[in-house]
């Protein structure tokens, strides 16, 4: 039955099942069938319950997983902290417990005396404009 949540598929069964019971003294070909449906539902509800319980245990597994990653996080980090005091935070060595060196800082190097740069004037623009006519040509001084 394409489109029916199983709750809807185990209620329409006992209800058949139901209806069917009183029925049997009419139908007695239908016996065998009964029994068999009855089967079928007792064994489809233990499998619900089974599901109901695994689901449970899968979030309490998943909880209990992200604690130890956690737990593990901290850990990891209390150690690398040890290990770089120990060590120095720029030891090479650090690589070989996982841990990244802090990079080395370059010190500058002292600028002696310099001039100071030169400027020199940029060259005047010539202003532009749109849809005037030309300016006058600049006169000689």
């Amino acid at each position: 039955m394409p489109g029916q949540s199983f709750r809807t598929i185990v209620s329409l069964s006992e209800l058949l099942n139901a209806t069917l019971k009183p029925q049997l003294t009419e139908m007695p070909h239908l016996k065998p069938e009964s029994d068999d449906l009855d089967k079928l539902i007792s064994d489809v509800k233990s499998l619900d319950q089974e599901q109901q319980t695994l689901r449970g245990r899968l979030q309490e597994i998943t909880r209990l997983r992200k604690e130890a990653e956690q737990r593990s996080a901290d850990l990891r980090s209390r150690v690398a902290a040890q290990v770089r005091g120990k060590l120095g935070f720029t030891n090479e060595n650090l690589l070989a417990f996982g841990i990244p060196p802090r990079k080395r800082s370059r010190k500058k190097a002292t600028q002696q005396e310099t001039p100071p740069p030169v400027v020199t004037p940029a060259p005047e623009a010539k202003p532009t404009t749109q849809g005037t006519a030309p300016a006058e040509p600049a006169k000689p001084q």
